[in-house]
C-alpha cells in the first residue's frame, strides 16, 4: 500500500509540469505526447541496462494487456480528460474523473471475484466525496454540463480506474519495468496517431524537451514503476484507486504552497475526508 500511496503523491506533481509546458507554448496534445514518449525512452534505456534482451515479451496475453494499459489508461484517458476539461470546466472534469474507484471496484468484482463489504462501499463513497470537495471546494461555477461532456468525463474515469486492473493482469507474467516499457510504447504511438502533436515544435526548443523529460521521469516513469510493482502483490485491486487518491490532496497542497492558489474550508474538509477514506480502505480486510 505504501507504494501506491507514493505513486499518488508523485502524480500530484503533474500540475507543475503541465503549467510549465503550457507557459512555453505546448498544447495538451504535445504535453501528453512528451509525457509518454519521454517515459518510454527512460524506461527502455533502464530496462535494456537491467534486463537486456529479456525485455522481449513472447506471451501474447501479456502484450495484449500492456497494449490495453497504454492505449486505454494512458492514451484514451488523456484524450477523454482533455475533452472533458474543455467541455465541462476543470471542476466537473475532475469530479467525473474521480468516478475511477467505481470502475475499478466493478471490474475487480467481475474479473478477480473480489468481494464487496459494507466498509469498502462506505470508503469508496467517502473517497469520491472527499475528492470532489478537495478539487472543487464545492464550487462548480463555470461548468457547462452536456451529454458529450459527461461521457468524456466518465471515459476519463474509466481509463484511470482500469489502470489498476490491466496493470495487475499485465504484471502476472512480466515485471513492472517491462510492463512500463510496453505500455508507454503503445501509449505514445496511439497519441501520435490520434492527437497529432506538433513534435517539430517541441524538438526545436530545448526548454520544452528538458521539462518534457522531467515530466516523463518524475510523475510518470517513477510513479508508474512503483505503482505497477505494487499491483503484483496486491490482491484487492479495488483498494488501489482509493489509496492513490492522495494525488488530488498533493496537487491542492502544491497549488497552495507554490502557486499561492486559494484554499477554502471545503477544500480542507475534502483533504481530511480523502485521508480518512484511505485509512479505512487500507485497514479493511
Amino acid at each position: 500500500m505504501i507504494q501506491i500511496f507514493t505513486a499518488g503523491i508523485l502524480w500530484g506533481f503533474i500540475g507543475i509540469f503541465v503549467k510549465g509546458l503550457a507557459s512555453l507554448g505546448a498544447d495538451g496534445a504535445l504535453t501528453s505526447f512528451l509525457r509518454m514518449f519521454s517515459a518510454f525512452v527512460i524506461m527502455l534505456v533502464f530496462a535494456l541496462f537491467r534486463h537486456g534482451r529479456k525485455i522481449i515479451i513472447h506471451d501474447f496475453r501479456t502484450v495484449l494487456f500492456c497494449a490495453l494499459l497504454g492505449i486505454i489508461c494512458n492514451g484514451l484517458f488523456n484524450i477523454f480528460y482533455t475533452s472533458s476539461i474543455k467541455i465541462n470546466g476543470m471542476g466537473i472534469a475532475c469530479v467525473l474523473m474521480y468516478t475511477a474507484p467505481i470502475f475499478t471496484a466493478a471490474a475487480s468484482r467481475l474479473i478477480f471475484h473480489e468481494r464487496f463489504t459494507a466498509l469498502k462501499i462506505f470508503a469508496l463513497a467517502l473517497n469520491i466525496t472527499g475528492c470532489i470537495l478537495t478539487v472543487t471546494g464545492g464550487d462548480f461555477s463555470g461548468s457547462n454540463i452536456s451529454l458529450t461532456g459527461i461521457l468524456a468525463g466518465l471515459g476519463s474515469g474509466f481509463g484511470y480506474g482500469m489502470a489498476a486492473v490491466f496493470g495487475r493482469l499485465a504484471g502476472e507474467r512480466a515485471d513492472s519495468i517491462t510492463v512500463s516499457v510496453y505500455s508507454y510504447f503503445f501509449a505514445f504511438i496511439f497519441l501520435v496517431i490520434f492527437m497529432k502533436p506538433d513534435v517539430n515544435f517541441a524538438f526545436s526548443d530545448a526548454r520544452i524537451m528538458g521539462l518534457g523529460f522531467l515530466y516523463g521521469l518524475i510523475p510518470t516513469a517513477l510513479a508508474y514503476l512503483v505503482y505497477y510493482n505494487a499491483l503484483k502483490v496486491i490482491h484487492d485491486t479495488s483498494k488501489v484507486p482509493v489509496i492513490a487518491s492522495v494525488e488530488p490532496v498533493t496537487a491542492v497542497l502544491i497549488g497552495t504552497m507554490i502557486y499561492n492558489e486559494s484554499i477554502g474550508a471545503a477544500n480542507l474538509i475534502g483533504v481530511a475526508v480523502v485521508l480518512i477514506s484511505i485509512i479505512i480502505m487500507a485497514k479493511e480486510k
